[in-house]
This record gives structure tokens, sequence and C-alpha cells, in this order.
């Protein structure tokens, strides 16, 4: 006669496989001791103290046999023979005999509906996609995975209620299996109602927050529309709170019987004003501050107003961007901008009034690209003369983040690059292009991520005219806390004879640094950075200069404090021996 009985699938956690564990020793026996039964039985293995007398060692023998039953189970077999002897010897020695038995297989698996149950077409998907089937091995974890999976998959297919109320697992020891039947309460099947905003107090309108649904009123629930609500209310970073959940009660039933749940969204706002300020010094750029005001929602739309103001030895400036996402819907917005400059440096002297304006599309947290167009009106002096120019272009630019921090990266990569032809008239007309772009990467080595490798490589070029008739901005220097440290601000490339930097066509710069952290809050870096700008369209890199040093980083929520000494590899007679950096950022 078959004898059967209920066996509860608990499986024990599986510890970490220790050195020792006091005075307990396995021996396995029987005709199914495979490699991942000792394994799995001697990883469970509870790690303690040598017992000293009979009575601890046989406390210990039973804790490690009922560890040893819970890993065989976990593994399907649920009747091993596990025999603790005790062995009178100095120290007492307790001993287990482990025979696993018989490795389970489930045998018939069923999914019953109770109440209403879902669509055909869901019911056979779910019964004949089910991960756990008749003949597998009676593992405990996929049994219950296979609880979620029912539930998930009635989720995603409109049931946002579903529950798994009764599942029963029997065993059968003479047989040698499993058999479960989960008892599954499908509830509702849902269609989106209206989105419902808070109106009371509310600086955000309404109309601008409907721009973020991901679905349409009517539209069959699914969990992944109602999580992606969520996440772009997040996005904003308008909001302290942000949630939006399903309705308690339904609103009415669709035409083809699905129940009718509006969305109700419950916000509470951020302060809308924020102030920041910034420091840096090097002994090439002196002194520097910054200050930023940001006022976010300014028109109720999500949109943010930012204004900065720096003041430094070689640049004195005020910015102006007012950024208006999901202007034109979802993730495609407008930036519109306006700055005042004047620059004071060893290669010109520059004041200028600029505006743009850029269509941008954010296709996800990793990538963007926007596209649009620049105007600006300026005077320049440098060693070629004394220009008025009125300068437009039109750009388009892309960057791809594939790392885990924007301020402080320790793994991943990230690529950017920008076209912009360009047409400037003044003294005379002059079309050119300029391109741009940067590669960088960031390789730990170890799972903590206390010691990183990371490199950088830049290359940029102007096509369709001579170096001096590029406008001073537009050509490339080198040189500097943002680029070959060692070397004085836009200090590497083509010189008059007096040692002013005139800028070239092209810049090729390539860094390698690696960043130890010794702290969780202060690390320590080593570098070597290298570039090299010509006159010529595409820079071969044989005149380039290169620069090495070390650094001390302090992490800060704002990011990281950076402290860099750097010297000159292979200086010119114009490069003092030693350069120093202060700033807020990594330097790539």
């Amino acid at each position: 006669m078959t004898i059967r009985k209920t066996i509860i699938l608990a499986a024990a956690a599986v510890m970490t496989a220790l050195p020792g564990w006091g005075d307990v020793s396995v021996e396995f026996k029987g005709d199914y001791v495979t490699e991942e039964t000792e394994d799995t039985v001697r990883g469970a293995m509870p790690d303690e103290a040598d017992a000293k007398t009979v009575l601890e060692v046989r406390r210990q023998g039973r804790r490690a046999a009922k560890s040893a039953r819970a890993a065989l189970n976990s593994i399907g077999h649920y009747d091993p023979e596990i025999d603790l002897s005790i062995e009178d010897t100095e120290p007492p020695e307790a001993i287990l005999r482990v025979d696993p038995g018989p490795r389970f297989a489930l045998g018939r698996v069923a999914v019953t509906f109770t109440g209403a149950p879902p669509v055909e077409d869901t019911a056979s998907r779910i019964r004949s996609e089910l991960p756990v089937k008749q003949g597998q091995p009676a593992i405990p974890s996929q049994v219950i995975d296979a609880e979620r999976w029912i539930v998930s998959r009635l989720r995603e297919d409109g049931y946002p209620y579903a529950e798994v109320h009764d599942k029963r697992v029997v065993g059968d020891r003479d047989a040698e299996t499993i058999q479960v039947r989960y008892g599954v309460h499908a509830g509702p099947r849902v269609a989106f109602g209206e989105t419902v905003f808070p109106t009371d107090n509310a600086a955000t309108k309404p109309s601008y927050l409907r721009r973020l649904i991901p679905y349409e009123a009517g539209e069959t629930y699914t969990p992944d529309a109602l999580a992606s609500l969520n996440s772009r209310l997040v996005e904003t970073r308008l909001f302290r709170v942000a949630r939006a959940t399903l309705a308690d009660e339904p609103s009415g039933t669709t035409d083809s019987g699905l129940e009718i749940r509006d969305v109700v969204v419950k916000l509470t706002e951020r302060e809308r004003n924020t102030i920041g300020l910034g420091a840096s010094y090097s002994t090439a750029e002196g002194f520097g501050v910054n200050a930023e005001f940001v006022r976010r929602n300014l028109s109720g739309r999500g949109d943010t107003l930012t204004t900065e103001l720096t003041v430094a030895e070689l640049e004195r400036s005020l910015d102006v961007t007012w950024r208006r996402p999901n202007e034109f819907g979802y993730g495609r917005g407008l930036v519109l901008n306006a700055g005042l400059i004047d620059e004071t440096t060893d290669a010109y002297d520059r004041q200028a009034v600029t505006l743009g304006a850029a269509f941008e599309v954010i296709k996800s947290p990793e990538f963007t690209y926007s596209y649009g167009v620049n105007a600006e009106i300026g005077r320049e002096e440098d060693e070629f003369g004394e220009r008025d120019l009125q300068i437009v272009s039109v750009f388009a630019d892309g960057r791809l983040d594939k790392t885990d921090s924007l301020l402080d990266p320790r793994k991943g990569f990230r690529i950017n690059g920008r076209v912009e032809p360009t047409y400037a008239f003044g003294d005379e007309a002059n079309p050119y292009v300029r391109s741009v772009g940067q590669i960088s990467g960031y390789v730990p080595f170890d799972e903590e991520r206390r010691f990183v490798l990371a490199g950088r490589l830049k290359a940029g070029a102007v096509l369709g005219t001579e170096a001096a008739n590029v406008p001073v901005d537009d050509r490339f220097y080198s040189g500097g806390g943002g680029s070959v440290r060692g070397y004085a601000y836009q200090a590497i490339g083509p010189r008059s004879d007096d040692g002013t930097p005139l800028g070239g066509k092209s810049v090729v710069e390539a860094s390698i640094e690696g960043r130890y952290r010794i702290r969780p809050n202060i690390g320590i870096v080593a570098f070597l950075d290298a570039g090299s700008v010509s006159t010529d369209e595409f820079s071969n890199f044989q005149d380039a200069r290169y620069g090495a040093g070390i650094g001390v980083r302090y992490t800060t929520p704002a990011g990281p404090i950076r402290f860099d000494v750097a010297t000159p590899l292979n200086p010119t007679d114009f490069d003092d021996p030693v350069q120093i950096y202060i700033s807020i950022g990594q330097a790539f």
C-alpha cells in the first residue's frame, strides 16, 4: 500500500562554506551520493567553536544533523538517513553518517482557478509555460519561484489583484515524487481609467503631468505601465513624494467586460529654489568661484531656470538656461540659453553675447541626443589681430553613459560626440565644421570597487579653413586640470615667437588614472596624461606633451573634491616644473 505524507518544502538557507565546523565530521554512504550532495551538506555545516565536553559535542552534532537535512531537502532529497554518533575520544568527536536517499522528482503539477477564471488564452499559457513540470527534480526554491511566476504572468495580462491563495504539496515516498497544486485567484481583469492628479496647492499643472502618462484610458492594465508612470514622476525631480496607484474602487466596466480603475496620483512637491556655490584653484588658472541659482517649475510645466555666475582670473561669465523637458511629449524637450562672457587668457581676449536653442531627446537614462542652433556676437583679439564677429552655427550631439555614477564613476564607460557646422562673418566670411568626440572607461579590480583603472581618449578637428581664420573659442587648446595635467591652461600646441598660445585645428588627448579608495571618503590617484594640438586637420601625436602626477580625493555629497599635483615629463622652455589643481569632481 502506498504511504503518503505531506512534506513541507522549506529549505534552509545554505551557509557559506568555512574552514571548519567544530568537532563534527561528515561521512557519506549509499547509492545516491554525488559531488553536489557532498558540497551542499558540507557547505551547510554551522561554523562553531571547538566543543570541550561530550554534551557540547552532542549538541553540535544535532545542530549539524538538522542543517544537513535542510540542505538535502533544498536539492530534492526528502528522505535522507542521517545518523549521529559520538566517538569516545579525547576530545570527543561527533560523526554524521549521511545517506542522501533518492532525489525526488515532480509528479503531477496542476494550476486551478477559484472564482472567475482568467481568459482562456491566459489560463492555457500559464499552464503550458509553467516553469516547473512533471519529471523535473523537486527543488523547493523552484516550486516557490513558480508561484511568483504565476502571479507575475497574470498581472502582466491585466489582473493586478491575482494571488496564489492555496498551494498544496504532497509527497509520495514510495514513488519518490512530489505533487504540487497551485490554487489561484485571478481577480478581475482591469483597464486603466482616468489618471487623477492633485489640484489643491499644486504648482505643477495637470496638463504637463498628463504628458508623462505612458498609457491610454481604456487600455488593459500592466504593472510595467504603472511603474513607468511612477518612474517618470520621479525623473522630473519636482517632488519629494510621487506615487501612482490604482483606485480602491472600480469606476465602471468596459464594453469587453474589463473592470475600470482610475489611477490616483499623490504628490508632495520639493522646494522650488536652490542655491549652489563652488570654487576652484590651479597654479595656471588661478582662483575661481561660481554661484548657481535654480528655479524649478517656473511656469508650472516642469521647467527649470538656471542662472550661473562665474568669476575667475581668466573668465567672467553669466549664463542663463531655460530647460523645458517633455515640451513636445515625454522625453522630447526644449532648451533655451543666453550668455555674457569676458575671457582674458594667455592665448586671447574675448567678449561675447550668445544665444541658443536646442531640441533635446532623452531616449533612456543612458542615452540622450540633441540638435539646435547657436548665435554669437563678439569681439576677440589674439596674435593674428582684432576682429568683430557674428557667428551662426547648427549642431548635433549625443551622449551614451553606461557608468554607475554621474559624479564618481567606478565601472562602465561613456561616449559623447558633437558636430557643429559654423558660418562666421564680420571682417570676412568663414565657413567651417568643428567636430569633437571623447570616450572614457572605468574598470574596477575588486568587488568593492576600491581600486579602479580609468582611461580617457579625446579627438577633435576643424575642417574647411585655416587655424588663423577660426574664431578663438572654436580652436583647440590643451593643457590644464581638465586635459593634460602638469601644463598650464592652453599651454600645449603651436605658439608665437614670444610664447603666446595660438591654438590649432586638431587635438588628441589621452589619460590613464589609477584610483584607490583607502577609506570610504578618502582616495588617492596616480595619473599619466598626454596631449597634442596641431595646425593640421588631423594631429599625428608626434609633438605630444606628457604629464604625470598624484592626487587626493575627498568624497562629498556634491562629488569628490580633487587635489592634484603634476609635472610635465617633456616640457618646453615655457613650462613650469609643477602645477597644482584643486576643484570639485573627478578629472574625467
